[in-house]
């Protein structure tokens, strides 16, 4: 019931996208009605209204059966090839202008072009969806479904962009082509990472999202060819790096070391497959961070050694590609992952030195957190600022910088205590911005971790309590 309930604006939603649903809302709607009016009224008048509801009923149906009969309805246009045209050319026209946004009005064109697209493949048969050319089909059919993951973007049920991921895996069962079955397969892994995004702090949907992701992706593994095993394996890892994430919810907590492990080795082999594409070396470096920082790796040399490679690939993936990198989308999480990447890094190699090693290499891992933490931290907040993920990411990012600061100050320490000082002043800054963008659980989970965290483990104990009562709910 807790579930109708929480789901109930998205059923509405679906039910009145068609004429059928708009009836059925009706029909629930008048039964509503009926039951208030009537509930306390003697048998007699309860039976006769009913009787004059399905007189009116099929008086209608009869009226609506006549009128069809009289109309003079042109003839349905089933040039599904050319509708199908159409549609991607307006799609893509769309697409290279960059105007769709989850808030906006669809363009009419694109509107028009879509919905003629919808009732002709609905209407058409097998054999006709057969004579399309099998690329043009996929292209076809994955660009309705993305439009569908955009308009229905605070949606965590997609109905729309759900059905027309299952229409198209359906299709190229049918016409067994392995290819655009993969590709079809991984647009409905894609809906399922979203909706995981949506779910986040619905811990028994996003489980459930995650093992439904892994098990379909198993079947995309299958029906891969070369070129597409790399994506493949990328997203695999993607489900199980959710699906390591601590039965407590809690990310500070231990994760699963199976899953997280598992996740890890599949962004590797992502990346060894594809090695230049973004993706691939986020995707590794985020993962060698959580499997790094999770028992038994958090003391193991070697993961210190795993961290720095991963580091270095991303740092060269974002260097190589970022000027084609221009969406939010594109850009937030490989400078987000960037500058983790970097302060975990630093921080490890950092503990494990002797004095007269950090004497040697202070300034440089100070220029090392300026370059490759704090400034993709710092654009990564500024992208955020105009976008409706502000909300959910502020805390963290803020929450990063303040970390990478920290590493800076235990680093100038060993140089200078007044510029630590002031380093130290600009870490409490961030810390009250990140304070801001809080709730309640993260608050105490964060002033929980200040003494056993990585990073604020390396200031003095006097610079922790002073970072504890910032964090506390009574603190201005």
């Amino acid at each position: 019931m807790d579930d109708l309930v929480r789901n109930l604006p998205d059923i509405i939603k679906a039910a009145a996208s068609s004429n059928l649903g708009i009836v059925a809302l009706m029909l629930i709607l008048l039964a509503g009605l009926s039951y208030g009016f009537f509930r306390k009224s003697k048998e007699g008048w309860r039976f006769a209204a009913l009787v004059l509801m399905f007189i009116g009923c099929m008086s209608f149906g009869y009226a609506a059966f006549r009128s069809a009969l009289q109309l003079n309805i042109p003839a349905q246009n089933t040039n599904l090839s050319a509708i199908t045209d159409s549609w991607i050319a307006a799609a893509e026209a769309t697409k290279a202008a960059k105007t769709i946004a989850p808030e906006d009005q669809l363009p009419t064109p694109l509107l028009s072009a879509r919905n003629a697209f919808e009732v002709s493949w609905k209407q058409a048969s097998l054999s006709d969806r057969k004579t399309l050319d099998a690329e043009k089909t996929s292209k076809a059919l994955s660009y309705l479904n993305r439009l569908y993951r955009t308009t229905e973007n605070d949606s965590s049920l997609k109905p729309n962009a759900m059905f027309w991921a299952d229409e198209a895996i359906r299709h190229f069962e049918e016409t067994q082509n392995r290819r655009f079955l993969t590709e079809a397969i991984l647009d409905k892994a894609a809906i399922y990472l979203e909706v995981a995004q949506l779910s986040n702090n619905d811990k028994q949907q996003f489980e459930s999202v995650a093992k439904d992701g892994a098990a379909i992706m198993i079947k995309a593994y299958q029906t891969a060819n070369e070129s597409q095993r790399s994506s493949v394996l990328r997203i695999t890892s993607r489900f199980y790096y959710n699906l390591a994430r601590p039965k407590s919810f809690r990310l500070s907590d231990d994760w699963d070391n199976n899953y997280i492990l598992l996740s890890y080795e599949k962004a590797r082999a992502a990346y060894e497959l594809a090695p230049t594409e973004t993706k691939n070396a986020n995707q590794l470096a985020r993962t060698t961070i959580k499997a790094s920082k999770n028992p038994p790796q958090d003391t193991d040399k070697e993961w210190v050694k795993k961290l720095r490679e991963a580091q270095q690939i991303l740092k060269a993936a974002w260097k190589l590609n970022q000027p084609e990198l221009v969406g939010l989308d594109q850009r937030l999480s490989p400078l987000n992952v960037l500058g983790v990447s970097t302060i975990e890094t630093v921080a490890r190699e950092w503990n494990s030195l002797t004095r007269a090693e950090k004497a040697l290499r202070a300034v440089g891992y100070v220029s090392e957190l300026e370059a490759d933490a704090l400034s993709p931290l710092r654009e990564a907040v500024v992208l955020l600022q105009n976008s409706e993920l502000r909300q959910s990411y502020g805390f963290d990012l803020y929450y990063d910088i303040a970390r990478a600061q920290a590493v800076k100050v235990a680093i100038i320490s060993t140089i200078s205590t007044l510029r630590a000082k002031k380093e130290f002043s600009e870490l409490k800054k961030n810390f009250l911005a990140a304070k801001e963008y809080a709730k309640l659980s993260q608050l105490e989970a964060a002033a929980n971790d200040i003494a056993k965290e990585n990073t604020f483990g390396l200031l003095t104990n006097e610079y922790r309590a002073e970072l504890r009562k910032l964090l506390s709910v009574d603190a201005n």
